[in-house]
């Protein structure tokens, strides 16, 4: 099952903090797509956190 992990990351020559999305199975390799992604610069992780689902209820129905 895939789920989405939002990657906290800092640019090592630069500084700035920044964030993106990526949707795998598990922690380790939503890493692995970020440092596909971004190995053209120098970046550190800062934080790795799962998005969790969140799903819409159900309308009611009408009885009658």
């Amino acid at each position: 099952m895939l789920k989405t992990y939002a990657v906290v990351f800092q640019n090592e020559r630069t500084g700035k903090v920044k964030m993106d999305m990526f949707t795998d199975p598990n922690e380790r390799e939503a890493r692995r797509s970020f440092r596909e992604v971004y190995r053209h610069d120098n970046y550190r992780i800062l934080a790795t956190v799962e998005i969790p689902e969140i799903t819409k209820p159900e309308p009611e129905k009408a009885v009658g």
